[in-house]
Parts: C-alpha cells; sequence; structure tokens
C-alpha cells in the first residue's frame, strides 16, 4: 500500500535536500497540489541543484510556464555556479522565446566554461529552428563585433554538426 503524502512547497523542499535521488525524482515527477507559483520557484530552485538529473528534469518541467519565466531563467546565466547556467540555456532553448536571444550570446561570449557555451549554443539552434524569422531578427538587431559574431557563429555551427550525431543525448 502506498501512503500518499500532501504535497506542498515546503514538503517537496525537504524531500529535494534528502540523500534519496529516487525519491527526490519521484517528487519532481509529481508535484501534486502545488500552486502555479511555488512550482516555479521549486524548479527554478532546482536548477541550481549539484545532480544534472534533476536539474535536467527541472529545465524541461519549467518549460511549461513559456514566457512567464523567461526572465528569471535569464537571471540564473548571471549569477550561480556553471551548472545552473548550462541548465537554464536548456530552459530557455526549450522555451524559444526569441526574447532571450540577447541573454543566451551574452553568456555565450562572456563564460568559459565548456559546458556552459555548448548549451548556450545549443539554446540558439533550437531558437532559430523552431521560429527561423524571430531568431534572424533579434540576431540582426544584436551589436556585436566582427570577432564577436564569428565565435557566435562557429558555436552555432558547432552545436548544429553535433545535434545529428549517433548517439547524441539531444534525440
Amino acid at each position: 500500500m502506498k501512503i500518499r503524502f500532501k504535497q506542498d512547497r515546503r514538503t517537496i523542499l525537504q524531500i529535494l535536500k534528502s540523500a534519496n535521488m529516487k525519491r527526490k525524482i519521484r517528487v519532481l515527477d509529481k508535484m501534486n497540489g502545488v500552486n502555479e507559483r511555488d512550482s516555479i520557484n521549486i524548479l527554478l530552485k532546482v536548477l541550481e541543484d549539484e545532480s544534472w538529473i534533476l536539474r535536467e528534469k527541472a529545465a524541461h518541467k519549467i518549460t511549461q510556464y513559456g514566457s512567464r519565466v523567461v526572465g528569471r531563467l535569464e537571471r540564473l546565466l548571471i549569477r550561480g555556479y556553471w551548472y545552473t547556467r548550462a541548465a537554464a540555456c536548456l530552459a530557455l532553448g526549450e522555451i524559444g522565446n526569441a526574447r532571450s536571444i540577447p541573454a543566451i550570446v551574452d553568456v555565450l561570449l562572456r563564460d568559459d566554461n565548456p559546458t556552459v557555451i555548448k548549451e548556450a549554443s545549443r539554446a540558439l539552434v533550437r531558437i532559430a529552428q523552431n521560429h527561423p524569422e524571430a531568431y534572424t531578427e533579434a540576431f540582426h538587431d544584436l551589436n556585436v563585433s566582427k570577432p564577436d559574431h564569428d565565435r557566435i557563429r562557429e558555436s552555432i555551427h558547432a552545436a548544429m554538426k553535433n545535434q545529428h550525431r549517433p548517439g547524441n543525448d539531444n534525440e
């Protein structure tokens, strides 16, 4: 017999602090009874977790809130650990809002962590694939130097090339 418990923000955050990874994943998968605001706050908090599995799940779950979370995800791009910035890029790419292109480009140009750069490049590719007109317009409005423009193009090209390789984790 399964015991059900009331899931509220405090209970979920307590579980997410525990060492039991199975339980953390399960509670993240089924955030029942939590209002939207609390769900967003919990998912943003999980994007800062040390576990890539939890961060990836949270990044995919937070995309359901779309444009409502873009600003908060953009703020994660400029603070926190590299893995938080990478998870924020993943979520922004999944959301696909062209408004986030300047923030993603900024992190791509200023961050020196290869995983963050890879996720920022992938995010730009996803946005370009899903919203080509908005991507082109937003990218055109960017004020970047020729070397930076070339660097962005190389990173995007590498992300597109890796996207179609067999065994790629993106498929």
